[in-house]
């Protein structure tokens, strides 16, 4: 009887049969399952085009360890090929040196795990802290303003404003750091205050007030420093610190002079020192 099996007529072993193969299905994907090869990626050029960053630049910025070092092409390893990543890594350290960081922060900001301050943390602060600060923003005056402002006053004093910053020459016109300060100093002197009087009082202010302008930034950093990940908010230390600039720093000042002149009317001999 045939058992379904085959065997040959030199007595070899006898094979099972073989199903035939299943229908093709017409339907079925042709999609191999072998992953895309990967995208070779920019040359140097094509990074420079995409990021608005010089070659140079870029050059430069890998040497100092900023960017990641590029791949090599597997065809040609003179060629470095660039990444969608190092767009995205440009376009950061130029933002922020925009915001006035230098090479040293931006690399501190960049390194993992150096700095204690993540690099969203500190674009969300930094978004937070800038702004008008001084109630008088600077501005550009021509000459005509100018001469209007120092109408009344005596010869000289335009060059004595310029000396204490007061006003800063910008070719044909002048930068007004501080109007209001300006207005305020000219408005004493064209009253008869002595201008070398009026500039000394500032300079003195600006001298104690510099101290403790710093001081009260080491304190927000270290406060700031401490709350991070603790329930802290950033948001409410920067508002917190405005009024210190403005209503707490008049009333601290004005409680100290108010302390000062009591103590020159208590000496009745100091106003006759010579």
């Amino acid at each position: 009887m045939d058992t379904g099996t085959i065997g040959g007529e030199d007595g070899a072993m006898p094979r099972r049969a073989s199903a035939p193969p299943p229908p093709e299905d017409p339907t079925a994907s042709t999609t191999t399952t072998d992953a895309d090869p990967p995208e070779p990626g920019l040359t140097l050029e094509e990074l420079a085009e995409a990021s608005g960053v010089s070659p140079r630049t870029i050059r430069y910025y890998q040497a100092e360890k900023l960017l990641p070092k590029p791949r090599r092409d597997p065809d040609d390893a003179r060629v470095a090929r660039y990444q969608p990543s190092h767009v995205e890594r440009l376009r950061l350290i130029g933002e922020l040196r925009d915001r006035g960081l230098k090479l040293p922060a931006v690399r501190a900001l960049l390194a993992e795990g150096g700095a204690n301050v993540s690099i969203g943390d500190w674009l969300g602060l930094d978004e937070r802290l800038r702004g008008p600060w001084a109630t008088d923003l600077p501005r550009i005056a021509d000459r005509h303003e100018v001469a209007a402002t120092l109408a009344g006053t005596p010869p000289g004093t335009q060059a004595q404003l310029e000396d204490a910053g007061l006003l800063t020459r910008q070719g044909g016109a002048w930068l007004l750091p501080n109007p209001a300060l300006l207005d305020l100093t000219v408005g004493l002197i064209r009253d008869g205050v002595p201008a070398d009087a009026v500039l000394e009082a500032g300079a003195i202010l600006q001298r104690h007030l510099r101290p403790a302008a710093d001081a009260l930034i080491d304190l927000f950093v270290d406060t700031l420093r401490d709350g991070f990940g603790q329930g802290s908010d950033p948001a409410a230390l920067v508002d917190a610190l405005r009024p210190v600039a403005g209503d707490a720093a008049r009333m601290i000042f004005g409680q100290q002079l108010q302390r000062a002149i009591d103590a020159l009317l208590a000496d009745t001999k100091r106003l006759g020192r010579r």
